[in-house]
C-alpha cells in the first residue's frame, strides 16, 4: 500500500479499527494489496504516490475523506473496477452494513504502450 501518514494537519476522523490488508504480490513494477473491511473498518491517512486500480470483490461501500475535506461515496459492486490517478491523500472507511472487500493494483512504473 502506499505510505501511511500521521493525522497532523487532516481532519480528526471518528477512531475505528484499521481494515485488513494482506500483500499478495510485489515486483519493480507493481503491488497487489487485498483489503478486507468490516463495517466501520478503516484504512488511516494514506498517500498513493502511484497509480492505481481497484476491483472490486463485494457490495457494500466505502466513504473517501480526501486531505482536501472532500468525502466521497464509493458503491461497491462485486467485478466492478476504478482506476485512480497518483498523489491521492485520504482516509477510507467502510460506511455499510456489509464486509468490503477490495483488489488494490499500485503501478510503480509507468505501463508502456502496446
Amino acid at each position: 500500500m502506499s505510505e501511511q501518514l500521521e493525522k497532523e494537519g487532516r481532519k480528526e476522523l471518528p477512531k475505528f479499527a484499521q481494515a485488513t490488508k494482506m500483500l499478495l504480490h510485489e515486483d519493480s513494477r507493481s503491488r497487489i494489496t487485498q483489503w478486507t473491511f468490516a463495517p466501520g473498518e478503516q484504512t488511516g491517512w494514506h498517500r498513493h504516490k502511484y497509480d492505481y486500480v481497484t476491483v472490486q470483490q463485494s457490495g457494500g461501500g466505502l466513504m473517501l475523506h480526501g486531505a482536501d475535506g472532500s468525502e466521497t461515496w464509493v458503491a461497491y459492486e462485486n467485478g466492478r473496477t476504478m482506476a485512480w490517478t497518483a498523489p491521492i491523500e485520504h482516509n477510507a472507511v467502510n460506511v455499510s452494513d456489509c464486509e468490503v472487500r477490495v483488489l488494490e493494483i499500485e503501478y510503480k512504473q509507468p505501463v508502456s504502450p502496446a
